[in-house]
């Protein structure tokens, strides 16, 4: 098979955000006198889409939370944090400077977030516009269809496509989209899915040789 598009995810796999996009929420929850732990929020919502996310805590608490007023403090508090703590994932910015195929981000995340995220860590101009948003077509991973979304507008065949996710949630979306999914399980919590498309692997320095494995020269390394 030959592939001619890696997608990549952005939190947690481009970018060392998962904890600060936790800590956000629950900064910004406790703005509704929501006292939420910072661990269990993180093993919880790892990966999932923001509405879920505010929709299950206010069920959980009881508590009547407008979106439209939570979306933006939330969104305001992950910006100020990312301008003090934000760090790229360890190897990120040398792998996709060495990749020689297509190449974007598919993120359950706006594309003016994957903007500033991606350029405080340097790895922006690698990607130009090829920035692909849940929010640009109403869906989210696990849909499969933010990969066919990203697949036309890359205007490569789905099917000659390879993904790169750290959660649950994106690994699925790539299992419904029938493409290969290279699981990034640095983080403990991540849970173990056994299927045939799913490849785990644990440093991103790793991805060359698997795909070689493959019979795919994808770097340049």
């Amino acid at each position: 098979m030959a592939i001619s598009c890696i997608f990549f995810d952005c939190d947690g796999t481009l970018v060392d955000s998962e904890a600060i996009c936790t800590q956000a929420y629950v900064n910004t929850f406790e703005r509704y006198d929501i006292t939420l732990s910072v661990q269990t929020m993180f093993e919880k919502y790892k990966g999932v889409q923001l509405y879920d996310i505010v929709n299950d805590v206010c069920a959980r608490y009881e508590k009547a939370v407008r979106l439209e007023n939570f979306e933006p403090l939330y969104r305001a508090e992950v910006a100020r944090l990312f301008d003090l703590h934000l760090q790229p994932i360890a190897g990120a910015k040398d792998l996709i400077a060495q990749i020689k195929v297509g190449k974007c981000v598919v993120s359950n995340g706006t594309v003016q977030k994957m903007q500033h995220s991606l350029g405080l860590t340097g790895m922006l101009p690698y990607f130009g516009d090829k920035l692909f948003s849940g929010y640009d077509i109403n869906a989210w991973k696990p849909d499969p269809k933010l990969m066919q979304h990203a697949a036309q507008s890359m205007r490569v065949p789905l099917s000659a496509c390879i993904l790169v996710d750290d959660s649950e949630a994106g690994a699925k979306a790539g299992i419904a989209a029938n493409i290969p999914v290279f699981y990034y399980c640095a983080d403990a919590h991540n849970p173990p899915l056994d299927h045939p498309r799913i490849t785990p692997f644990y440093s991103l320095d790793t991805l060359p040789a698997l795909w070689r494995e493959r019979g795919w020269q994808l770097t340049h390394f």
